[in-house]
């Protein structure tokens, strides 16, 4: 329980701290997604205001008499012409701070609005050739300028400028951002009204902690017109509440760790009582089953005995089905051959041209026929007769004896038989179990060359010695195996054949006399042609 405890804890923990980064990673995308929102109104606005004043240049610059006046310079009439565009623009903009014209020198001609101050004139930098936006700084001014040549006939007589002070990008972004701002020139010293924002960070992303708040600094540098950045906006944003939100979230998991370790506790109380319960009914039923398992297990074991003496006597009753097929194709010329020699005599006797002679040589020829189907009976009950004790014999032996117990039977059928051997190889074993089985295979071979009528059937028979193991193959020209897993036809009852003709026990047999009976291998794969039988002893 302890353990269980231990790991549950460990658990809540790591639930806990995944819980407050999910929590936090939530946040700083919130942060991002608001300093981007600051920048990208920040931008819109330039944009706006850029694109506003330039279009109401133009429209001036259009009016009557403007660039007239402007070619003479005459004061009193760019002043008269554009003093009701000045009111409207600066009643539409109050943060507007002037409209001012000067000459081809970039001297001043005529203003509206504020007086500009020396400062603010350059008169060493040329009129620009296209419309120019951008900040001018000087040590305690920021205005943002935007500056229109003027061309006659595409002649540069002069240029038009709207003034406007950096307090109008700020409150835009203050009304749509809701966040408080200020203009800080490089070199001065950041004093706001507010007591808590004096000791926050000025950095652009800093954190900052007060009395009652938490704040995040967001810093907007204003470019200058010549490349210079001597103003920055300041806009702070109060994230107390997604402070207190990461505190929640580990109150939270705290809190509901403890709640779920107390109906741990519980489950884990009464989940042991039921164990222990269990575990004592177990046990009785595992002393009753002590007491029980040497019955069940011979039980079981005579039950398998029984199984594989079925399939034993199964197994001996179809080879004794095949046994008498094979003595019939043996029989069948003998038998013949015996026939024409009675017929023979009896055509001699009635024609009286049957001498003593004659009589003597067909007696001797039909005993010589009936001494070869006595030996063929002894051959195939030697054969059949079970042998278990093991001795030496010539493997070559045995195959070949094998293969003279059907070779009529594949004669009859047509079917070529091969029998290849690099060497004599002797080994120690039941010669007639290995037979049965080299018969039980070369017979499922010609079973399956007739029921698909293969062309030119032919099985083909190798023995080698491989590394200190002997290797034997059977190969047909059948087909192959169309069982798959193809390892199947080794279970009892499975059969290729048809239902008729094949009981699926021969080749379960097979495998059970090599690898039991001989401490060898049998294994089945399909090669090119046909099927491969292969034998490892």
């Amino acid at each position: 329980m302890i353990f269980v405890l231990l790991l549950f804890a460990a658990m809540a923990m790591i639930f806990g701290w995944t819980r407050y980064l999910d929590v936090k990673e939530s946040i700083e995308k919130s942060r991002k997604d608001y300093a981007l929102q600051i920048h990208s109104l920040y931008q819109t606005t330039l944009e706006r205001a850029a694109t506003f004043y330039l279009n109401r240049a133009y429209a001036n610059l259009d009016s009557y008499g403007i660039k007239d006046a402007l070619v003479h310079k005459d004061v009193e009439q760019l002043t008269g012409l554009s003093s009701f565009r000045w009111k409207v623009l600066k009643q539409e903009n109050p943060f507007l701070l002037g409209i001012r014209f000067y000459d081809e020198n970039r001297h001043l001609i005529a203003h509206l609005g504020k007086d500009p101050k020396k400062s603010e004139i350059d008169e060493k930098r040329a009129v620009p050739n296209e419309p120019q936006f951008g900040f001018f700084f000087s040590k305690h001014y920021a205005a943002y300028h935007i500056i229109v040549p003027v061309y006659v006939e595409k002649t540069l007589v002069g240029m038009l400028e709207f003034a406007i002070a950096p307090e109008y990008f700020l409150n835009e972004v203050e009304e749509f951002s809701g966040l408080k701002g200020y203009i800080l020139f490089k070199g001065e010293t950041f004093e706001p009204k507010e007591n808590d924002l004096r000791s926050i960070s000025l950095q652009d992303g800093a954190i900052s902690q007060t009395k009652t708040s938490t704040y995040i600094t967001h810093v907007i540098k204003l470019e200058g017109l010549i490349g210079d950045h001597l103003a920055q906006l300041l806009f702070f944003q109060d994230i107390s509440d997604q402070q207190q939100k990461l505190l929640d979230a580990i109150y939270e998991a705290f809190f509901l760790a403890l709640a779920m370790m107390g109906v741990l506790l519980i489950i884990l109380n009464y989940g042991f009582d039921v164990l222990i319960k269990r575990l004592e009914e177990s046990e009785t039923s595992l002393r009753h089953l002590n007491h029980t398992l040497e019955d069940r297990v011979d039980q079981e074991i005579k039950q398998r005995l029984h199984h594989e003496q079925l399939l034993m006597h199964q197994s001996r009753l179809a080879s004794m089905g095949e046994m008498i097929g094979n003595i019939a194709h043996q029989w069948r010329q003998p038998l013949s051959e015996l026939g024409a020699t009675l017929m023979n005599l009896q055509l001699l006797w009635e024609r009286d041209k049957l001498s003593r002679d004659i009589f003597e040589e067909r007696i001797a020829r039909s005993e010589k026929l009936i001494a070869y189907m006595s030996k063929t009976i002894d051959d195939f009950r030697n054969f059949f007769m079970s042998d278990n004790q093991k001795k030496d014999y010539v493997i070559n032996d045995t195959i070949q004896k094998a293969i003279e117990l059907i070779d009529s039977a594949l004669k009859n059928h047509h079917i070529r038989l091969t029998f290849e051997a690099q060497e004599r190889i002797e080994i120690k074993g039941c010669p007639s179990q290995f037979a049965q089985v080299i018969l039980n295979i070369i017979g499922n071979a010609k079973d399956i060359l007739l029921e698909r009528a293969i062309e030119d059937p032919h099985i083909f028979i190798t023995l080698q010695r491989i590394d200190g193991r002997i290797r034997i193959c059977i190969v047909d020209n059948g087909g192959g195996i169309e069982i798959e897993p193809i390892e199947r036809i080794f279970e009892p009852y499975v059969s290729t054949k048809h239902a008729k003709s094949g009981t699926g026990i021969g080749l379960y047999m097979s495998k059970t006399i090599i690898e039991q009976h001989a401490q060898g291998s049998l294994k089945a794969f399909n090669v090119d042609q046909g099927a491969c039988f292969e034998i490892i002893l």
